[in-house]
C-alpha cells in the first residue's frame, strides 16, 4: 500500500489590519499604505468594496515581513497563487 507524501495544502487566510495587530504586528495607516504601494493587490491585499476594509493575505504579510522578499518567500507567493482559481 502506497501513502501519499504530498503536503497538505496550505490556508492562506485575508484578515482584517484589526486582527492582523492581534496577531502581534502592529501596523499603522502610514505603513499600510506603504506596503500597499510596493505588495501587489490581489495577491497580498484586497479590497473587496470600494473604499472599505482592506484585508490582508497574513500567511504572505507575516513572512514578508518577518523575513523580506528572499527565494524562499517567493516559493511561498508561487504556492498561494497556484490555489487561485484558473481564468479562462
Amino acid at each position: 500500500m502506497k501513502t501519499s507524501t504530498k503536503a497538505k495544502p496550505r490556508c492562506f487566510k485575508f484578515l482584517s489590519e484589526t486582527a492582523i495587530r492581534q496577531e502581534r504586528f502592529d501596523i499603522s495607516a502610514w505603513q499600510s499604505a506603504q506596503l500597499r504601494a510596493k505588495l501587489p493587490k490581489g495577491i497580498y491585499w484586497i479590497q473587496p468594496v470600494e473604499r472599505g476594509k482592506i484585508l490582508w493575505n497574513l500567511i504572505l504579510l507575516i513572512d514578508y515581513l518577518t523575513s523580506g522578499d528572499r527565494p524562499e518567500h517567493q516559493i511561498l507567493v508561487e504556492e498561494y497563487i497556484a490555489t487561485l482559481p484558473s481564468v479562462g
